[in-house]
């Protein structure tokens, strides 16, 4: 009796163990573009992560100048392409002292499947240039 208890706990034991799949572990990509108009020039970092199908945009870092401290504006842009539209999902204009950071709203997100990109333009007052970072 003990035995034929034993081996219906172990099948039903057996039959009950699924074993779970991880969760998909969400990865943090920084991406670095840089650009130059003459002695001025400029650095944006884009971060995000990737999981569930898509790009969720996490914060951006810049900086420009050839000196410290320089002042002027950034234009960020953030947009993908799906099929033949084209998708701006943030546009944020910001004055800058030479180094920006910022924390992007959540719900910023590109299809791992669309083909995105972000740019930020850098501008003095006297020079600009455009910095651009592919999202893949």
């Amino acid at each position: 009796m003990k035995t034929a208890i034993r081996a219906g706990l172990a099948a039903l034991v057996a039959g009950a163990t699924v074993l779970a799949t991880p969760a998909q572990a969400a990865t943090l990509t920084q991406k670095t573009g840089v650009c130059h108009s003459g002695d001025f020039g400029g650095s944006f970092t884009l971060k995000y992560e990737t999981s569930g199908g898509f790009h969720h945009m996490v914060g951006a870092t810049t900086s420009s100048g050839p000196y410290i401290g320089d002042a002027g504006n950034l234009l960020l842009r953030i947009s993908y392409r799906d099929g033949f539209t084209t998708h701006t999902i943030y546009t944020r204009s910001v004055p800058t002292s030479g180094s920006t950071s910022l924390t992007l709203p959540s719900g910023l997100d590109v299809p791992v499947t669309a083909v995105g990109n972000a740019s930020t333009t850098f501008d003095n007052g006297t020079d600009s240039c455009v910095a651009t970072v592919s999202i893949t």
